[in-house]
């Protein structure tokens, strides 16, 4: 049985690596349980307890089976997040609209930590790897925290991606791709021409890779490059073994191989970020062609479904990405705020209004940034987007839904909205800002009362 504290302690590891990541949190930052775990259903129980609790530590335990050590909700906690970008919570947007205006491209080395060991056909076994099987209703065991790097046929450029993964055999993997993200786009160009599409698929990287594989952003855009933008250093990559692909030389595993062009299957269900288990799949094959990793490496899984991890590492990209659009258009935009109720469907927006119709203009841009959102809710700038009783008290006084309401119908939206219809919605606007002739005022306290009560409350410990 080996620990992640034993791989930490052993390696020592500095620089820019998910167990560097790791070794630089605060002790009380990690779980780490000290007997050795069954995969199906209890880490994913014991995420979604914690979560019910308040707390958000990074898991770590071991596979009673392989002997592996595992790490999951390294995602689930925004200062965590903003941790990875080397700054706070409050820092994190800035950072995140930094690196997509300053990004570093990533840079070649000869060899790196994750062909430590390198396993070919005939001798690898993707069934020995620790994969997890996290809800009742899944058809077997999932990889969801794999980044899959694949290139444009035309121009050869990257993408960073995450697609559901299902174990089927020893060198075989379903696959449902996002059926309008890049990688399908990539897909139908590859199979146009009668050739599999080449795939890597990245287990472990630095958690910046992770972030730039969950970032909404221009087709053309490497996302390795934004990973070094976030890391204000560039990404290191070695090339694969058996196909023509780069990868992160420091990540834990990868799983070189080909999506199929001339097969499918069926695939799934799956718990998905909606709450639901779903059938929806593009039925694609993955075929394992070699499987590399690190000596003694550590297995990142994402706990997938309605987690705050999970929805967490989409968000936490996608808020800064569509807060910049939205602020080139409507300059009186402060704030975007995705709350975990709406999984991606619900959004808030905080507003310094100077002109009436200008919330409606910020919410029409919104829906057409995001194809996600369905309901958003736009707000005066008093009000704290994070606190949805704050929301909710301004629909309660600032909205009238005969005049302040608007809805689009048949919109292209998310396949996996369990309510959608032909892979369309109906997008709901609410503008609660308050009119700008007003004749009442909300109640205010002055700051020092404020600074007072919090320092006697800090006093007490409760």
């Amino acid at each position: 049985m080996t620990t992640l504290q034993d791989v930490l302690a052993e390696t020592g590891e500095e620089g820019h690596s998910l167990r560097a990541f790791l070794a630089g949190l605060d002790s009380g930052d990690i779980l780490a349980l000290d007997e050795p775990v069954d995969l199906d259903f209890g880490p994913t129980a014991l995420v979604l307890e914690l979560e019910k609790a308040g707390r958000a530590p990074v898991v770590s335990f071991t596979d009673r089976v392989t002997g592996l050590p595992l790490v999951t909700n390294l995602f689930g906690d925004r200062k965590r997040i903003a941790a990875i970008a080397g700054t706070d919570q409050a820092g994190f947007r800035d950072a995140w609209i930094a690196a997509m205006e300053r990004p570093l491209p990533p840079v070649m080395v000869a060899d790196g930590p994750v062909h430590d060991h390198v396993m070919l056909p005939g001798s690898l076994d993707a069934a020995d790897l620790p994969i997890s099987r996290h809800f009742a209703a899944d058809a077997g065991r999932y990889i969801g925290s794999g980044v899959l790097v694949s290139k444009d046929p035309d121009t050869g450029a990257r993408n960073l991606s995450y697609q559901r993964m299902q174990l089927k055999g020893p060198d075989r993997f379903g696959v449902s791709m996002h059926s309008r993200g890049h990688i399908w786009d990539y897909y139908q160009r590859w199979k146009a021409r009668g050739r599999d599409m080449e795939v890597a698929v990245v287990i472990g990287p630095h958690p910046s890779v992770n972030l730039a594989g969950a970032a909404k952003v221009a087709m053309d855009v490497d996302e390795y490059e934004l990973a070094g933008g976030l890391m204000r250093r560039p990404v290191e990559l070695v090339r694969c073994r058996t196909i023509d692909m780069e990868v992160p030389a420091n990540a834990e595993f990868v799983l070189e191989g080909r999506i199929l062009a001339d097969a499918e299957e069926d695939e799934g269900p799956y718990g998905e970020y909606t709450g639901y288990s779903t059938y929806r799949s593009t039925r694609n094959i993955f075929q394992v062609t070699a499987i590399t990793h690190r000596s003694t490496p550590v297995f990142h899984d994402i706990i997938p479904g309605y987690s705050a991890e999970h929805l967490l590492l989409s968000r936490s990209p996608r808020e800064p990405y569509v807060f910049r659009r939205l602020k080139e258009a409507v300059p009186q935009v402060t704030g975007l705020f995705y709350p975990k109720s709406g999984t991606h469907f619900h959004a808030y927006i905080g507003l310094k209004k100077t002109a009436e119709g200008q919330a409606r203009q910020a919410l029409m841009m919104l829906f057409g940034l995001d194809p996600y959102a369905k309901f958003a809710v736009a707000v005066d700038d008093d009000i704290e987007l994070a606190r949805e009783d704050e929301v909710l008290w301004a629909m309660a006084t600032r909205f009238q839904a005969d005049t302040d309401m608007f809805m689009v119908p048949n919109v292209l939206c998310n396949r996996l909205d369990p309510s959608s219809r032909d892979g369309m919605s109906a997008k709901l606007g609410l503008d609660a800002t308050a009119p700008l002739e007003w004749d009442v005022e909300r109640n205010e306290l002055p700051d020092a009362a404020i600074a007072w009560a919090r320092e006697q409350i800090n006093r007490s410990g409760m």
